[in-house]
């Protein structure tokens, strides 16, 4: 052996032992971060019955069928009275590290520098829920699996079994590790085909068969028998609302775009380990390791196809891919020359050690937070986003049942003021159905004075309403300025998480009158001395960001803008501060200064949200074909069509002078149409003026006809209504319509 290659075997270990103390470093700190998980609640909520078989949380659909395995839920409910959130936080960083560990040790170079890479996206996965525990142990499946197929350890099959049996009791999603057995019987019986292998390959099934069975067999030990495989294929039964709902039921293919794939971005790294197995598969292809290609393209094909499964994809792409790049590098005798130069060698262990720096400084400092615009912060304890102290109100007042909230937040209420206050639907989903879930959507976006929720209460005898006001999954689903000035409701308590409501008369007039809140004149957030700890300060920031969007949709822009430079004198990196800061310019009529503020905000990240107001703005100033590809590039983003802006995109088109193609984008409009007066009313309003361009004016007039029906106390379009009848020769009916524009006019207070 040359000194060469003596040095060279000294200095791979030293290499491996840095990577390897990299990797448990970033994802120390990447899963230290606070619990806000939507799932959360009600999984702690539904412990408190762990054997029963149906629901016992709402009041919507009381004993409608539900089994869920429970352990989980009972893990975390004595991690959190054991130490409240904080030991949920701690919990899910030891998990990250626990699976890191898993994958890294006794692994090859190549496949930590992929655990590197996929830091980001196995961190994503550990939120506090039970599927974490999927996460964990399909990593040791994946693992005891692999070691085995590769010949290196046989010894510790016994885990599966073992394993099996807490998993079943853990999550539904011990299935994918009876997809992960399956996997690898399916590898060998490929590997079966080719005569080199084959005996090996017959061995080595017969040897796992025994343990596999047992755990197939294991997968039965739960309170409910076969019944647990009913429920999972219930699960699978996934409606289009309940996958818009709950947005990781999709397939994660549809959530890819290239000008959202960014080089170092978090967000990008499942991207960058599906491009990198997918390399992986190439080389494995051409040394036809057939096996361990059909394993990772399971695996890959698994991942694509639904969001859910990444955290039990990316053990298995760290470890086959990071298995087939060194058993590459290996045959390249070339590549083996070129990484033993010292100086190559130094320069890449100073590039992953600043990659690894960089992360770390931002995640801890809260800039990836911001700049992703997450509601949890780098630490211990609750996120800012959970209402703790709203739901501490509803509970020291005796507020009354039953309690409504929305989709996301009863998951949290469910648990905080059960069982006393059952919810109307949570996350949970199955023992709702379509109909009470898009009851519950229908009402959230809906003002409380509306006949839809008098009918709600009269059904539900719905009394206390708590919606989450949160600028991010909160107030952009909440009326708030028409229920703030609600005549049956009463807001009782208004902070920068939550507002609750109280029905008038469901308390004694004299108690609601003291509990009364004014809308307009609620202090929101002290902008007193700034907290000095970096957490207290990044939670404070949070409270001002979020005032500042209150203020504005209220329409109190002063304090907005003050709230607003408040906020940034903490962070700025918050595209979001930066696009209300352009809404707010706009609305003072500093039209370029406001297109200014939605390009920097489109700067730091690409948003459906910043192209919008952009395309509004560009309508506003008559710059149509502008505001055309503003509201384009918006849609080509959301994560779903958004009714308003196929809407605002009809009109520019309209304006434009594109009728034919405005026909097109209000077909698409109607199909996200949302189920009130008022967005049908404008949807149909767009038809008449596109209508009326093209000289179609019995179609122009059936349409006004229609947004008159939906709201028929709108003066201005019966007057619109007027001008076409007189257009079209009907001057009895033009007279009429007329005459009722003026008496509604007549109404109006001066």
């Amino acid at each position: 052996m040359s000194v060469r290659d003596s040095s060279a075997q000294t200095r791979s270990p030293s290499i491996r032992l840095i990577l390897l103390t990299l990797v448990m470093l970033y994802g120390a700190i990447a899963g230290l971060q606070t619990v806000v998980d939507f799932d959360l609640g009600w999984q702690m909520a539904d412990a408190r019955n762990p054997l029963a078989s149906g629901d016992v949380l709402s009041y919507t659909a009381p004993g409608a069928p539900w089994i869920y395995p429970s352990l989980a839920g009972i893990v975390f409910r004595h991690l959190f009275h054991l130490g409240g959130y904080a030991a949920i936080s701690w919990f899910c960083a030891v998990a990250l590290l626990a699976t890191l560990a898993i994958v890294a040790l006794r692994s090859k170079t190549s496949t930590l520098i992929l655990l590197l890479l996929a830091v980001p996206a196995l961190a994503g996965q550990m939120i506090p829920r039970s599927g974490i525990f999927t996460v964990v142990i399909a990593a040791a499946y994946t693992r005891v699996l692999l070691d085995h197929y590769l010949g290196r350890d046989s010894r510790r099959l016994w885990l599966l079994p073992f394993l099996m049996i807490f998993w079943v009791n853990l999550h539904t999603g011990f299935i994918s590790g009876l997809g992960l057995m399956l996997g690898y019987i399916a590898a060998e019986i490929v590997d079966c085909i080719q005569k080199t292998k084959q005996s090996r390959a017959l061995c080595q099934l017969k040897l796992a068969a025994p343990w596999i069975a047992a755990s197939f067999a294991c997968t039965l030990l739960n309170p409910w028998g076969f019944r647990i495989y009913a429920a999972i294929a219930a699960q699978e039964h996934i409606s289009a609302l309940q996958a818009n709902v709950i947005r990781e039921l999709t397939p994660l293919y549809r959530e890819f775009s290239w000008r959202g794939l960014q080089l170092l971005s978090p967000l990008s790294a499942i991207w960058w380990m599906l491009a990198a197995s997918a390399i992986a598969l190439v080389f494995l292809l051409y040394k036809r390791q057939l096996g361990l290609a059909l394993f990772l393209s399971l695996a890959f094909g698994s991942c694509l196809w639904s969001s859910r499964t990444q955290g039990v994809f990316l053990p298995v792409a760290c470890l086959i891919a990071g298995e087939a790049f060194a058993e590459r590098a290996s045959s390249q005798h070339h590549l083996q020359r070129f990484a033993t130069w010292p100086g190559l060698r130094w320069a890449g262990m100073i590039a992953v050690l600043s990659f690894v720096a960089w992360r770390c400084h931002d995640i801890v400092t809260d800039r990836t937070s911001l700049r992703e615009d997450r509601i949890t912060l780098f630490g211990a304890g609750a996120s800012w986003w959970l209402p703790q102290e709203a739901a501490a109100f509803i509970e020291k007042n005796h507020l009354p049942t039953e309690l409504f909230s929305t989709f996301n937040l009863s998951s949290y209420l469910t648990w905080r003021l059960g069982p006393h206050y059952r919810d109307f639907a949570d996350g949970r989903y199955l023992p709702f159905g379509d109909r009470i879930v898009s009851a519950q959507l229908k009402l959230t976006h809906l003002p409380l004075d509306s006949e839809e929720w008098n009918q709600a209460v009269a059904t539900y005898h719905i009394k206390t309403v708590i919606l989450p006001l949160s600028r991010f999954w909160g107030i952009e689903e909440v009326p708030l300025r028409e229920d703030c000035s609600s005549r049956n409701w009463v807001p009782v308590y208004f902070d920068t998480t939550a507002i609750v409501f109280v029905r008038d008369g469901a308390l004694p007039q004299a108690e609601l009158s003291a509990l009364r809140v004014d809308c307009q004149h609620q202090q929101l957030v002290d902008d007193g001395n700034l907290p000095q700890s970096r957490r207290l300060r990044m939670e404070h920031y949070q409270k001002l960001a979020n005032a500042a969007v209150l203020y504005f949709l209220l329409g109190r822009n002063d304090e907005a803008q003050q709230a607003l430079a408040s906020a940034g004198r903490i962070a700025r990196d918050d595209r979001s501060l930066v696009l209300l800061n352009g809404q707010l310019q706009a609305s003072r009529g500093e039209f370029d200064a406001a297109g200014e503020s939605f390009r920097s905000s489109l700067k730091m990240s690409e948003s459906d949200a910043a192209w919008y107001q952009l395309g509004l703005l560009y309508a506003n100033q008559r710059r149509y074909p502008e505001a055309i590809h503003a509201f384009q590039r918006a849609l080509r983003l959301a994560a779903q069509p958004e009714f308003s802006v196929e809407l605002s995109l009809a009109k520019a088109e309209v304006l434009n002078g594109q009728a034919n193609t405005a026909l097109q984008t209000l077909q698409k409009a109607s199909q996200v149409l949302p189920d009130s007066g008022p967005a049908k009313a404008d949807l149909y309003d767009a038809e008449a003026a596109t209508y009326s361009q093209l000289s179609n004016w019995p179609a122009a007039v059936r349409a006004e006809e229609k947004a008159v029906q939906e709201t028929p106390a709108v003066a201005g379009r019966w007057k619109i209504l007027a001008a076409m009848y007189t257009a079209t020769g009907r001057q009895d009916q033009a007279l009429h319509a007329q005459e009722k524009a003026e008496s509604l006019m007549s109404q109006i207070p001066r």
